[in-house]
């Protein structure tokens, strides 16, 4: 068992349990949103970048199994939380951990392109006028420091295969951006769903790209709670 403190397992319905802990970053509900709107497949392997805990990969396996589980964290703490997750969930034949920079991943780290790589990313820009939080690592999981979207894109462009998926999570407000940054790296949007939570404006947007697709995108939205 790890020694972190505050270590704590949270229990989902669907049979996934998932140790966090109060010091770092906590998973929020858009790693479950995205989680249930991956198209996954079986036979498919898949790397989950900025991957946290890991939960959206256990809670994307839980609804459909697939061949194989990759998670890429740069912090070493959470790396030993996704390792306890392995271990509790019966997942340590399929797995493997890439502890390093996400820029730092090559084709070479795996046997063959990827089928499908996940990412909830940092969501905020880093500027003059951030407000960071004080402890590192809840500012490197909110902040562009270490990878930025682009970081992301591209380097999701280098790793799949062949109409590969990326599935993504980030703020309503940089969609267009998301957009432009996935045709520069020949990683088409072809399907995004719009979160709200009560407002007349979109919050969150999940987004689905293939790579080497045709450009052409469908839009949906979630139902607005009160």
């Amino acid at each position: 068992m790890t020694k972190i403190d505050n270590f704590k397992l949270e229990h989902f319905d669907n049979g996934i349990s998932i140790y966090q802990s109060d010091n770092y970053y906590k998973f929020t509900q858009d790693a479950i949103l995205l989680a249930k709107f991956c198209n996954i497949k079986h036979s498919d392997n898949v790397l989950e970048l900025c991957a946290g805990s890991g939960v959206i990969s256990f809670y994307a396996y839980s609804l459909c199994p697939f061949n194989h589980l990759f998670f890429n964290e740069i912090q070493p703490e959470m790396c030993e939380i996704i390792e306890e997750n392995i271990k509790f969930n019966g997942f340590k034949r399929r797995s493997k951990i890439f502890n390093c920079n996400l820029k730092d991943l090559s084709l070479s780290d795996f046997s063959k392109p990827l089928d499908v790589i996940i990412c909830n990313p940092p969501y905020q820009k880093v500027n003059p006028n951030s407000l960071i939080n004080e402890k590192p690592e809840i500012a490197v999981a909110r902040h562009e420091i270490l990878a930025t979207l682009e970081d992301i894109i591209k380097k999701s462009s280098e790793l799949l295969k062949d109409k590969g998926r990326l599935y993504m999570v980030h703020l309503a407000s940089r969609a267009t951006e998301a957009i432009s940054l996935c045709s520069k790296y020949n990683v088409e949007v072809k399907r995004m769903k719009l979160i709200f939570n009560g407002e007349k404006e979109a919050y969150l947007v999940l987004i689905e790209a293939v790579k080497n697709a045709q450009p052409g995108v469908r839009i949906s939205k979630n139902k607005e709670t009160k």
